[in-house]
């Protein structure tokens, strides 16, 4: 079964040493984007965690946050980082100079920048923290995955009730059709019939009339590929979990198919039909575009 693409998950982790907490939100987007927030302290654990995530989410705009505490360095000695103040204290210059600002630079300015002072001798990989914030994260996607499942039934619930009317109408288009192919066919007979009365019989344009008109009011066609595409929408959408770009290309060629049907029909009834199965389909892509 599919995923939606939204949600939202939470998980932490806390003894008398560390304090790990991940929040992780996913909204819809056509591929997997990443975006991690990390504490510099733990940016060497990049690569894993977002190995760890590609393993768990493959579709969406995901972003990741985490904060960490070592409890274990609050009574320790602190240092200032030398080379993150000049950094910053040399880039407020720079927007100072950019803008025309004669403000003094102050300390205040400063410490609105995080990571400035930092834990002296701190090991910024440390076996223990690196299995803790993998395991917690991994919380955190779960519990994603665990609404994203949630919110996907109900998707799920709609799309299948639409399927059920879009598959209804076409089974009325096509025995609608069978009805207009035949008064279209004694319309043509009609006019055989005056050709002969005016003896202005043309047996090319009488062939050519006839082959026209008979692909032009027959749908059987349109319909049965109409009808495989609804079964094989629902093959997928039954089947298969990273469904989302599928099923997009299944509604176009309903959607396709639909058009043709309607550019062939003269009959007002299954015109007014074709109307109601675009506008259902339109809605079911809405749905889709939210699945993972």
């Amino acid at each position: 079964m599919p995923r939606s693409m939204t949600g939202f998950g939470r998980a932490e982790f806390k003894d008398n040493r560390f304090e790990i907490s991940a929040e992780v939100r996913n909204l819809n987007n056509r591929y997997l984007d990443i975006n991690l927030k990390l504490p510099k302290t733990l940016i060497n654990y990049e690569f894993s965690l977002k190995e760890l995530i590609k393993k768990k989410v493959f579709r969406g705009k995901l972003t990741t946050t985490i904060n960490f505490k070592d409890l274990s360095l609050e009574n320790g000695s602190f240092v200032i980082n030398q080379d993150s103040v000049q950094f910053y204290f040399s880039l407020l210059n720079q927007i100072k100079k950019h803008t025309g600002l004669k403000d003094n630079i102050t300390l205040d300015h400063i410490l609105h920048f995080k990571e400035l002072i930092e834990p002296e001798n701190y090991q910024k990989e440390d076996e223990q923290v690196g299995t803790l914030l993998l395991q917690v994260v991994e919380q955190a996607l779960d519990n994603l995955n665990e609404m994203r499942n949630k919110e996907a039934q109900n998707i799920g619930h709609d799309i299948i009730y639409r399927l059920q009317l879009i598959e209804q109408a076409v089974q009325e288009v096509y025995d609608r059709g069978k009805k207009t192919a035949r008064s279209e066919l004694k319309k043509l007979s009609q006019r055989v019939k005056e050709l002969v009365a005016s003896h202005e019989i043309d047996e090319n344009r009488l062939e050519l009339e006839l082959a026209l008109i008979a692909d032009r009011v027959d749908i059987t066609e349109e319909c049965m590929r109409l009808k495989s595409h609804i079964d094989i929408f629902r093959e997928i959408f039954n089947t298969k979990e990273e469904i989302g770009k599928q099923l997009s290309f299944v509604l176009q060629e309903m959607q396709r198919e639909t058009n043709t049907i309607g550019s062939k029909t003269t009959d007002v009834s299954i015109s007014h039909k074709i109307i109601h199965i675009k506008e259902e389909v339109e809605k079911i892509r809405e749905q889709v575009q939210n699945l993972e």
